[in-house]
């Protein structure tokens, strides 16, 4: 039972994060990403960072600063599976009322849908760039694996 659950979660976190990135001016862009609820809200925007790093790597620049952010929260949890009610009810015939009582017990499943999005406008800098010195350095967010990372991109929130 458990390696099926486990399997279910790494099979879950496989496709968590998905990016669409359009260009706009040569130094800026849009990203367009979309988190599973798995992942949370923290690990989505670590995320939605990991992959401005990564398309600021693979289009020639070493820094970003992200100008907006615009963050959407689809997530909820829906309780499912067989459910079991015990009706209980008095009636007392010399009053015009009933009581009654109906208890819910069973083998609910809650099930998580949604998403965690953004959307965000992301403008990259070189070197010899105003602002590139404060900027955030896209081969510090991605650790001393940046080259395979950038290679193979982000795939899940892990």
């Amino acid at each position: 039972m458990k390696l099926r659950i486990g399997m279910a979660f790494a099979f879950t976190l496989a496709a968590l994060a998905g990016c669409k990135s359009t260009g706009g001016l040569e130094s800026q862009f849009m990203l367009r990403t979309s988190t599973a609820t798995a992942c949370g809200p923290m690990a989505a925007a670590r995320v939605e960072q990991e992959l401005a790093a990564v398309e600021t790597l693979r289009r020639g620049y070493d820094r970003f600063q992200i100008l907006r952010n615009t963050v959407a929260n689809s997530t909820r949890a829906t309780v499912t599976g067989p459910t079991h009610a015990n009706p209980y009810a008095t009636a007392d015939t010399s009053s015009p009322s009933a009581n009654g009582n109906v208890t819910y017990f069973g083998n609910q499943r809650v099930a998580m849908s949604g998403a965690h999005e953004a959307m965000m406008y992301v403008q990259m800098f070189k070197p010899r760039d105003k602002g590139y010195k404060t900027a955030i350095d896209a081969r510090e967010v991605l650790g001393p694996d940046w080259k395979a990372i950038v290679a193979r991109g982000i795939r899940s929130c892990n």
